[in-house]
């Protein structure tokens, strides 16, 4: 196959289990036309809440096996997440290798490799071994991939103009907020507050996030696949990472993505005991190998080294500066979000409640920030 198959009339049902699998057999024997399929299995997989993931499965046990995903994207989600930047983006990962293959794009969704392993656990982020991969993997993402090719490619495949382009996360932020509801005096004052915020933290903090990457922008744990039989306990092996999961890469400065990673710590329990402290002995560790290996790719090797390349404490100081400055952003982003999925998903999550945790970070990081910027200014008198 040279490229992934467009298939724009298919829809595979979110809610009606029977039909789900039905049409995902029939897309499948479309995209794959030597493919038998009553030899077709179906298994629904657990852990977005966005998503409907279907693992599917062609002559299972046999030596002939072959295992790829049928992802089915939520109701609604389209109106807040570019799908069109997805499947680019997705493309340009494969190219570098960062992305299993993808077979074909369908109305609501696509089909994509699989790759074996599992996702790690919320908890399981801190471990030093798994910390060395995240953080290599990421400074790859950051250092190799490209938004100039990334946009040209959605250029080619939308027809759209490039300033209809949603091109950084203020724009996308902008979008969102336009999109929140305003059937009650509540929703409308909320949308007012949110409209009002995204210009002054935007003033704030524009140009103090470090350099503009290629940014995954959902780096929970869910998104980190393992091998299998790989354990936190062993803490004597860095297993391969995979990334997956790309609906929401988006070009923004690099301190947005890392700011966004360790919020992850907490997961959707929102632990924040397990979010390292910024500037800590943990972050800071996290900070020099994302550094070494940045240093790496920059060069032009792929290859880790041992040691990697050395990195001056003034570096990982200011890496740790553009974290702290952009610290608050993870929660005013996924409020937002959460806000409007608390109007539009039909999957069991509390997402009011979500959206309110995660905004009342970013209120809790202005605090701070204003009483820092107060202080320095004082201290400067």
């Amino acid at each position: 196959m040279t490229g992934p198959r467009m298939i724009p009339d298919c829809v595979i049902p979110l809610r009606d289990e029977h039909a789900q699998k039905q049409s995902t057999r029939q897309l499948l024997a479309d995209v794959f036309p030597s493919w038998n399929i009553d030899r077709i299995d179906v298994m629904s997989l657990k852990g977005g809440i966005t998503n409907c993931l279907l693992k599917c499965t062609y002559k299972a046990g046999t030596p002939q096996e072959i295992v790829v995903l049928v992802r089915a994207y939520g109701r609604g989600t389209g109106s807040i997440i570019d799908r069109n930047r997805e499947f680019c983006t997705h493309v340009h990962l494969h190219s570098f290798g960062l992305a299993p293959p993808l077979h074909a794009r369908f109305k609501n969704g696509l089909v994509y490799g699989f790759i074996a392993g599992r996702s790690v656990e919320y908890h399981e982020l801190s471990n030093p071994m798994l910390t060395k991969g995240i953080s290599q993997l990421l400074a790859q993402w950051h250092t190799v991939l490209d938004a100039k090719a990334i946009k040209t490619l959605m250029l080619e495949q939308s027809g759209l103009k490039s300033h209809d382009i949603v091109d950084d996360i203020w724009q996308l932020c902008q979008k969102w907020i336009s999109k929140l509801p305003t059937d009650s005096d509540a929703q409308a004052k909320t949308k007012a507050v949110l409209a009002k915020e995204l210009v002054w933290v935007k003033n704030e903090i524009q140009y103090k996030g470090g350099p503009t990457v290629v940014a995954h922008c959902d780096l929970l744990s869910g998104n980190v696949i393992v091998p299998e039989d790989w354990s936190s306990e062993k803490l004597a092996n860095m297993p391969p990472v995979t990334f997956i999961d790309y609906e929401y890469s988006l070009p923004t400065p690099r301190a947005f993505d890392l700011a966004n990673h360790f919020m992850e710590w907490q997961g959707f329990d929102c632990n924040v005991s397990l979010i390292p402290t910024v500037g800590g002995p943990m972050m800071r560790e996290w900070g020099k190998q994302y550094l070494e290996a940045t240093h790496i790719f920059k060069r032009g090797s792929c290859e880790k080294q041992q040691n990697g390349v050395p990195v001056r404490e003034a570096d990982i100081d200011l890496l740790m500066q553009e974290i702290r400055t952009w610290w608050g952003m993870p929660g005013f982003y996924w409020g937002i979000w959460a806000t409007i999925q608390a109007v539009i998903s039909t999957i069991e999550f509390d997402y009011a409640n979500y959206a309110q945790i995660r905004l009342s970070e970013y209120w809790t990081w202005k605090q701070d920030y204003l009483s820092a910027k107060k202080l320095n200014c004082e201290s400067n008198l």
